[in-house]
């Protein structure tokens, strides 16, 4: 059983404890039903050093550049805020401009902070992977103990806000309390920029250690064997439906489609909002899943790892 790095799973490695916790038995399961761990791309975020760690805002940016305009936008909102003292309010000024590069000698994208104290508060932009479980059929469904009804952010103040919870303590790659997987990926090969591969190389002994968030979730097509996910990650199974029943019922019309295509897409959308809650629906020759996707944040001496020097320049790619 190989992961998403190559190596050995857990083949050589004494069994770990038994499992404690429908999550801890969710996963011990899924690694016999879809055993192959696969990377689903980085995403960045926005997190604040409090006494007790790193408290965490949401992690769904697609740039590091795009964590820091969202950061920049939080500290906007702050610096219009009556209730906060002038002068701290200027302190969310000075800040949001550092991030947009509005003062003098702030510089191009690249090095603009990814760490800055404002108001006596440290944030830093935090980079994550992403990965999906695959076995024999594709990615993981939902599992029957997922939550089914998680709020969703209602506005934009409201997603960046830190009460996320705090980061979790790390645990070691390959560990027992990992089933023996290490959940890092090293990217490589001809089309794979070298500082791509540098970088997540020198991640490994500069941030060891494996803190992974709360799961989410979103949806998958299959191509050609493929499953690449479409739209955005959401925090429950019952989020991804409603997304998809919208698509099938406010887009596709506007595509021109016949009247008999018409229909099948409102009755898939039907079969999505009917309560049976589906993990996976079919219409018009396409195959979509709703699938779990895990996000791990990998942690060092100093706390999560920001962004890399390779991925700094992305919105200009």
């Amino acid at each position: 059983m190989r992961g998403s790095d190559g190596a050995a799973l857990a083949g050589d490695l004494p069994l770990p404890p038994p499992a404690s916790g429908s999550a801890r038995l969710g996963d011990a399961r899924a690694r016999l039903t879809h055993p192959e761990v696969r990377w689903y791309g980085a995403t960045y975020g926005v997190m604040e050093r409090v006494p007790g760690g790193w408290m965490m805002s949401g992690m769904e940016r697609t740039t590091p550049q795009d964590a820091r305009d969202s950061l920049g936008w939080w500290f906007r909102g702050m610096a219009r805020d009556g209730d906060v003292p002038e002068s701290v309010r200027a302190e969310y000024r000075r800040g949001a401009a550092r991030l947009d590069g509005d003062l003098p000698g702030s510089g191009p994208a690249g090095d603009r902070p990814d760490e800055l104290t404002v108001a006596g508060r440290v944030f830093r932009v935090v980079r994550a992977d992403r990965f999906c479980r695959f076995g024999p059929d594709g990615p993981e469904p939902p599992r029957a103990d997922d939550p089914d009804a998680l709020p969703e952010p209602r506005t934009r103040r409201d997603a960046h806000r830190f009460d996320h919870g705090l980061l979790p303590e790390a645990e070691v790659p390959g560990s027992a309390a990992l089933f023996g997987e290490r959940w890092e990926h090293v990217p490589e090969g001809p089309l794979v920029p070298p500082g791509a591969t540098r970088d997540a190389r020198r991640a490994l002994g500069t941030h060891p250690g494996i803190a992974r968030l709360p799961t989410r979730f979103a949806l998958a097509e299959e191509d050609a064997g493929r499953w690449p996910a479409h739209g955005p990650f959401l925090h429950s199974p019952a989020a991804v439906r409603e997304h998809l029943a919208a698509y099938l019922d406010l887009v596709v019309p506007l595509r021109g489609a016949s009247p008999h295509d018409l229909a099948a897409c409102r009755a898939a959308a039907g079969r999505l909002r009917d309560g049976t809650r589906p993990a996976e629906v079919a219409v018009l020759s396409r195959r979509f899943r709703v699938v779990r996707v895990d996000y791990v944040v990998r942690r060092g001496p100093d706390g999560p790892e920001p962004p890399r020097p390779s991925e700094q320049d992305l919105e200009n790619r």
